[in-house]
């Protein structure tokens, strides 16, 4: 499964069935708050091997610029 895949389908738990995820949506428009946020990561973390710090959290804005950071992170 690549990245974007494994956001998305982290991103299922939070989103309703009937949202589309892009890589442009926002997590304000998906309502991913910060806690949510998180748990995506630390589920991202446990399936990938990598380790997110705090700080590189702080700038997320869009599903891209997660996925963005988590391949910077494993390649």
């Amino acid at each position: 499964m690549d990245n974007f895949n494994l956001i998305v389908k982290l991103l299922k738990d939070y989103v309703s069935d009937e949202i589309e995820i892009t890589r442009e949506s926002t997590l304000k428009e998906l309502q991913i708050d910060s806690l949510d946020l998180v748990e995506v990561v630390v589920s991202a973390e446990e399936q990938t091997g990598v380790t997110f710090e705090d700080d590189e959290l702080v700038d997320l804005k869009t599903v891209g610029d997660v996925v963005d950071l988590l391949n910077k992170k494993t390649n």
